[in-house]
């Protein structure tokens, strides 16, 4: 599920007006019909995932069946992604238990993959947060995803030009390294030819590519 912020007005909220966020938990009373959702458990801008109340959000998207619904013995009814739906799973999840962060990073990446529009994506791929760009290139790669080559060597080449070595370029480059297509091929060729502005782990991706 994903959902978009429409009130932003209290300041405890570390929330973005009009910005997008993925829902992995949703909670309502069983006397609620139909079913309207009075909390969403989303990743917020600090990267802390805790409830928001839902009159925050309007739903843009719950097209992803990996959702499991059930009734709590509170007579809550609650609707979680499949990957995390474990007993105690939110108590081992912030007590940084191994295990259940591979399980929400695993449940991120489908959300992502099924629910996010190509324009999220171009969108996160070009700003500047690094955690959260190199987490979708991250997904990409493993999706092997190549729609986003021409939009990806694009933003590479702006960057060069400016003289841009930021962590950013060598997740780029390592998506581009997946796919062996043409227009890479002529992209890493351009790039060894002015070498000057690249560097050193630029520079094995792109011999990784061609070895």
């Amino acid at each position: 599920m994903r959902v978009k912020c429409i009130i932003n007005k209290e300041k405890t909220h570390r929330l973005t007006l009009n910005k997008n966020y993925t829902v992995y938990e949703a909670k309502c009373s069983t006397g609620d019909q139909p079913t309207q959702y009075n909390l969403y458990r989303i990743e917020d801008d600090y990267g802390s995932v805790i409830p928001y109340e839902s009159r925050n959000f309007e739903i843009l998207s719950e097209v992803n069946d990996n959702y499991n619904k059930k009734i709590l013995d509170n007579n809550e009814v609650i609707l979680i992604h499949s990957f995390i739906d474990i007993k105690y799973f939110w108590a081992r999840f912030y007590d940084d238990d191994p295990e259940m962060i591979e399980l929400f990073i695993k449940a991120k990446k489908d959300i992502y993959s099924n629910e996010m529009t190509n324009k999220e994506i171009f969108e996160i791929i070009d700003q500047d947060n690094s955690d959260e760009r190199d987490f979708l290139i991250d997904m990409l790669i493993d999706n092997k995803d190549d729609n986003y080559i021409e939009k990806i060597i694009t933003i590479c080449k702006e960057k060069l030009s400016k003289w841009e070595n930021s962590e950013s370029l060598e997740s780029l480059f390592k998506y581009l390294c997946t796919f062996k297509n043409d227009k890479v091929n002529d992209f890493f060729i351009e790039y060894l030819s002015e070498n000057e502005k690249g560097n050193d782990v630029l520079d094995k991706i792109v011999y990784k590519y061609f070895n």
